[in-house]
């Protein structure tokens, strides 16, 4: 394509619209000159595609997160797995990936530190840079975030960064220069907040003298969604691209700026220019499987293998006294303890979340491992949930027998009619942005159905987060109502999601209940569905079983750590304290045997 003869041939209304977004995830098309959308999807922990926030259909490669990246101190590995996330971009019909995220661990206790890489602004770079070669290798632009200085969640929107210019120079820059010098980045991704007084989508400082002229960098500069916040000053400052789309400060209000004689038309000309270029250095302003391929969820067994030589490459042995290496032929009994042995906590919370093609907890992996040969006995040993997780897909059977929920649509919001859809639901997170598949309307209700066996007799807890109006039910009883009792506005899913309510079941162990879900779109805005919890029966001497267990055993091994809860997007951590009673649980743990193996499954 003859980049100069189409920037002539578009008209100032559609150059001002390739400014903005089309949608959450996509910009325009000018089907008049073949111009194609260009799809982008999140992000540093894979290619997510429509699966925002873990919810939805599609699945993705899952590599282990940016703070096990940058302990590999491997580059040339990290660039083997930008090759697998550019094939992962490609099979999500995606052109442009939103990461890596290469801000610094300024403070421990950054709520986003695990999809960052490091504290070393070397290390991240060099990192950064073998990332970015290896996915753009396979024609998928890359996007190096946060420009710059956003190194902790705390009032992330309106904070100002005051960073003297020798630290600049030093620390913060330097990763994003790396990912522009050495790995040739097509595109960086501004920070939320201001630096040294001016937000950083209107940095002309930032954007034109260090980026482009300093740096000689030639790709796009794109917002971090829902952050600009101004016409004039983000355009003359260097910003091409507002995301994500309709357009409110880019798109026709550039138009108007010009019309105006407030903005020279240049400005929007090398706006379109930058971005015509990244695409056509990728191929995909003649690649028409850009706007046609269907987004697939291919789980390749070559990514299975680079997923796990980096998740080995990346442990870090911090201190052993002869414990390791443990011989499978030397026991019979392993004491496997911890609130993180059952369940597989890979990711953090946030918009690098993901559906994993598949995942493996320790507690299958080691069974799995040893077989039948040595006794596996497993304690959680204390709660630290900071919310009720959904209930989990080993509970739950559908009427044809398979793990999960069984879910009907209906194209109106009270469950009349036939169903205009139909699909099954792997656990009791059944969210969605946007209708939940072909025939769907915008106002939708859903009934979920399926059964619940307990493995344990008590007071089973049962919660309900809702984005829209839902009501839970066992055995054909409602026991949490948030159609007639409606909770407040509560802080799950940045504020989309409800307050958490829960009820008390009284369950028998290995007799199943059916479980019941109503769901209509109410007062739903961008986010709609639920989140039903499950919390089983504690009991009170939980620790005290699991030092029991641990005395009692060849070897104990810990998993302790953290969730997608604890460490996530837009919160950062209040201390470095393992949540619940976990620092006591490992002592308690050691001295009741010295033979320990502590796992710390954290960020």
């Amino acid at each position: 394509m003859d980049l100069e003869k189409t920037l002539a041939e578009l008209t100032l209304d559609e150059k001002a619209r390739l400014t903005a977004g089309a949608d959450m995830w996509s910009t325009p098309s000018i089907e008049r000159l073949d111009l194609p959308s260009i799809r982008v999807t999140d992000g540093p922990n894979g290619a997510r595609g429509s699966s925002l926030l873990g919810v939805g259909d599609a699945t993705a490669a899952c590599i282990p997160c940016g703070s096990a990246l940058g302990a590999t101190w491997n580059p040339s590995l990290i660039e083997r797995v930008g090759e697998m996330l550019g094939e992962e971009a490609r099979s999500k019909a995606c052109r442009v990936l939103l990461a890596p995220t290469i801000n610094l661990h300024r403070s421990p206790l950054g709520g986003r530190n695990f999809e960052c890489y490091s504290e070393d602004p070397l290390l991240s770079g060099k990192v950064a840079a073998g990332f970015v070669r290896g996915v753009q290798s396979k024609g998928v632009a890359t996007t190096a975030k946060h420009f710059v200085a956003n190194d902790a969640e705390h009032e992330r929107n309106t904070i100002d960064s005051v960073v003297d210019s020798r630290t600049l120079r030093e620390i913060y820059l330097v990763p994003f220069e790396l990912a522009v010098k050495e790995g040739g980045a097509l595109g960086i991704m501004t920070a939320y907040n201001r630096l040294n007084g001016v937000f950083c989508s209107e940095n002309e400082w930032l954007l034109s003298q260090v980026l482009r002229r300093e740096w000689g960098f030639e790709g796009f500069v794109v917002t971090d969604w829902f952050s600009v916040g101004s016409t004039l000053d983000s355009a003359n400052a260097g910003l091409d691209l507002q995301m994500p789309g309709p357009g409110r400060y880019f798109g026709s209000a550039l138009a108007k700026a010009v019309r105006d004689e407030k903005l020279d038309e240049a400005v929007v000309d090398d706006q379109v220019a930058r971005m015509l270029g990244v695409w056509e250095r990728l191929g995909a302003l003649d690649d028409s499987t850009v706007t046609e391929s269907a987004e697939r969820s291919i789980d390749l067994p070559e990514h299975r293998v680079l997923a796990r030589e980096v998740a080995t490459d990346s442990i870090v042995l911090l201190q052993n006294d002869g414990v390791l290496p443990l011989a499978a032929s030397d026991l019979r009994q392993i004491a496997l303890i911890g609130p993180n042995a059952d369940r597989s906590h890979i990711m953090g919370g946030g918009s690098a979340t993901l559906r994993a093609h598949y995942e493996v907890t320790p507690l299958e992996a080691l069974r799995k491992r040893l077989g039948d040969e040595v006794e596996i006995v497993h304690e959680r040993g204390c709660w630290t949930e900071k919310s009720v997780p959904p209930v989990h897909a080993d509970a739950l059977a559908t009427a044809a027998g398979t793990a999960g929920l069984e879910v009907e649509f209906f194209g109106n919001l009270d469950w009349q009619g036939d169903p205009v859809h139909r699909s099954s639901n792997r656990n009791g997170q059944i969210l969605f942005f946007g209708p939940p598949g072909e025939g769907v309307p915008q106002d939708f209700s859903f009934r979920a159905a399926g059964t619940f066996t307990p493995t344990e007799s008590g007071a089973h807890t049962f919660t309900l987060i809702q984005a829209g109006r839902a009501r839970v039910m066992i055995d054909g009883e409602v026991v949490l109502d948030g159609i007639e009792n409606p909770p407040g506005p509560g802080s799950a899913y940045f504020g989309m999601g409800s307050l958490e309510i829960e009820a008390s079941v009284e369950l028998e162990a290995g007799r199943p209940v059916d479980l019941a879900i109503d769901f209509n779109c109410g007062d739903a805005k961008l986010l709609r569905g639920v989140v039903v919890g499950h919390r089983p029966p504690l009991p009170v001497d939980m620790m005290e079983r699991a030092v029991a267990a641990a005395s009692a055993a060849d070897v104990a091994v810990l998993v302790v750590g953290t969730n997608g809860d604890w460490e996530t997007e837009g919160v950062d951590r209040a201390s470095m304290k393992l949540p619940g009673e976990q620092d006591e649980l490992i002592r308690r743990v050691c001295e009741a045997n010295p033979r320990t193996v502590v796992c710390v499954n954290t960020g």
